[in-house]
């Protein structure tokens, strides 16, 4: 039997009202958690990587680290910092429709199928964490 790869990371998960694409669907949605992105720090530090799923596509970016980025990052409805530990080799092993949810979902190693909307996403890290 194959010992899996672990790895452990750290995110920040935000919540956040603004989503520059809007959805109709998104009426439905908890004030707060229309929307959802990721951020970590660079393995040296001196940066931010910027996960922002959009509906269209995902935006990676990376900021120098300073006061200034991180306040941008950080202004919006909740931040959870979680520390990851998963398995290299291990499966999502099933389907998704692209939203910003299942995209942190995935970046998370988090096999949750029925979470949807950002507050679900919120409230199930909350709740039961990784």
């Amino acid at each position: 039997m194959i010992n899996p790869i672990s790895a452990v990371d750290e995110w920040h998960i935000c919540f956040t009202d603004v989503d520059i694409n809007k959805h109709w669907v998104q009426n439905f949605f908890k004030p707060g958690f229309y929307h959802c992105y990721a951020f970590k720090e660079s393995a040296g530090g001196q940066f931010l990587i910027i996960i922002d799923p959009s509906q269209s596509h995902i935006n990676v970016d990376m900021v120098p680290k300073n006061a200034e980025n991180l306040a941008k990052l950080t202004d919006c409805h909740k931040v959870l910092r979680v520390v990851v530990k998963y398995e290299l080799l291990r499966d999502r092993g099933h389907l998704c429709r692209f939203n910003c949810v299942e995209v942190i979902k995935a970046l998370l190693g988090l096999k949750s199928f029925l979470t949807f909307t950002p507050y679900q996403l919120y409230k199930r890290i909350i709740n039961h964490g990784l």
